[in-house]
């Protein structure tokens, strides 16, 4: 299955309930049609005579034109959703597949760009030199601010413009925004997490990263002015009045191009003078010899991204697999470093319990794991809308947005239903408990609600 051939298949199903049905629907009915009939397709591998006939349209024809259209819709739904409910909403929105985009490329931890352009307020500095040394030959533009190398990019749809990323890297000084605290979704309970914004973008394409909705980011963004930072993590550490959890790794994988930027060699050592701070190196890398030659201390953790494997393999295209991740964090607990794992997203699918369990069992069937592990994350799948539609024009295989039900829930995200999300919870907190009684579980971007009705702890809803 190629994009293109989503593409034909949407096509057909258009001509044909064109055709069958009746009645001529508008643009918005039709949309809501194609997108029921293309899903049942995709997350069942039927094919749309298959549908049609499940669906037993030609019966509901042959009652008549009347209420026909939301007849049809209520049926399609139902085949979709076998959870939907009276006030469950699940966002239905066109399917925008474009045959002209080409299936993304991910380009991994070794890239090679065409272009990196420079700020001239940042040429000179060491940092700078240091980097382009490990680039010889590439093509090395200069520019007042980083907008003019966008703008010089821009002529291009954006998701093709976000396949090419990793031919561009931008070398700038960021002037703002050097701790922010972590967003979260509208009403979720937070979990104090805050961001030393330290670039933006990365290599690997996981099919459920929101990174694909930032239509502008037509490459790599590094900041040269590392040293500029410290003044303004040290007025945060001074002003904090608890261990405050600060992490590299929101907009961009912690350890991604490391062995080129050195980051990593200048924040352990720096944050092993910090009070308050613990830093955090979020990852799903196995780049980690800068990590192993600094002298850990109690303010790092490394922490890695896990999944299911079969998820990971389908999902998380360009990264390392997941034995490799559990290999990684394996070194560094025996180098000393505390070590940290999320699953975030879980995904729900046949013989999902199964799948993750083995994970958990794997990584602590190491004492050193075991004994190094300062946190665990969960959260399940959710997305919006338009992170759905950006995966579909560059994924053929995307089912990963079709296993199960997704509702729209209050912050406007598309997720399980919340009982299913509760028995994910529960059975992962359950696995973990049976090795480890005292790390740090929580949830990510859940509702203190549904934090209740979980078996986490009283302890867990704060870091300690």
């Amino acid at each position: 299955m190629t994009i293109a051939d989503n593409k034909i298949l949407i096509a057909e199903i258009e001509g044909t309930l064109t055709k069958k049905l009746p009645v001529k629907l508008g643009v918005n009915k039709k949309n809501e049609l194609v997108r029921l009939v293309f899903e049942i397709c995709r997350a069942n591998d039927f094919s749309l005579s298959d549908v049609l006939k499940k669906s037993e349209i030609d019966s509901l024809i042959k009652q008549g034109k009347g209420e026909l259209f939301h007849k049809v819709k209520d049926r399609l739904l139902k085949m979709r959703y076998s959870s939907i409910g009276p006030h469950d909403d699940p966002n239905i929105v066109p399917v925008a597949i474009d045959s002209l985009h080409e299936e993304c490329s991910p380009s991994g931890f070794d890239i090679t760009p065409k272009r990196i352009f420079v700020e001239k307020s940042i040429e000179n500095l060491e940092w700078t030199n240091d980097f382009l040394n490990n680039f010889p030959g590439i093509e090395v533009l200069r520019i007042d601010h980083i907008r003019d190398g966008m703008r010089a990019l821009s002529r291009d749809k954006p998701v093709n413009l976000y396949n090419q990323r990793s031919d561009n890297l931008f070398l700038v000084r960021n002037k703002s925004s050097f701790v922010k605290i972590c967003p979260c979704s509208k009403g979720v309970k937070r979990c104090g997490y805050w961001i030393l914004n330290l670039g933006f973008g990365c290599s690997m394409d996981c099919s459920y990263c929101y990174l694909q909705l930032y239509s502008n980011a037509s490459g790599f963004i590094l900041p040269a002015n590392i040293d500029e930072y410290y003044p303004h993590i040290e007025t945060f550490d001074r002003e904090a009045s608890q261990r405050i959890r600060i992490g590299t790794g929101e907009f961009t994988d912690s350890l991604y191009l490391d062995r080129y930027t050195n980051y990593t060699s200048f924040l352990i050592p720096f944050f092993r003078k910090q009070k308050n701070l613990v830093l955090e190196l979020k990852t799903k890398s196995n780049d980690i010899a800068n990590i192993l030659r600094e002298e850990p201390n109690n303010n790092v953790v490394v922490s890695w991204s896990l999944n299911a494997l079969p998820m990971a393999q389908k999902y998380e295209k360009g990264s390392i697999s997941v034995d490799e991740r559990i290999d990684a964090a394996l070194q560094v607990a025996r180098r000393g470093y505390q070590v940290g794992f999320h699953f975030d997203p879980i995904i729900y699918y046949p013989g999902w319990k199964d799948d993750y369990k083995a994970v958990v069992d794997k990584m602590f069937s190491f004492e050193e794991i075991r004994e190094k592990t300062a946190w665990i994350s969960l959260g399940t799948l959710r997305y919006t809308s338009g992170l759905k539609q950006t995966a579909e024009q560059r994924f053929s295989d995307n089912n990963l947005f079709y296993y199960g039900d997704f509702f729209q829930d209050v912050d406007g995200k598309l997720r399980y239903p919340r009982n299913l999300r509760i028995e994910m919870y529960n059975a992962m907190i359950e696995w973990i408990r049976s090795f480890d009684t005292s790390c740090w579980i929580y949830l990510c971007m859940e509702f203190l609600d549904l934090w209740k009705k979980t078996t986490l702890r009283k302890s867990d809803y704060s870091y300690q």
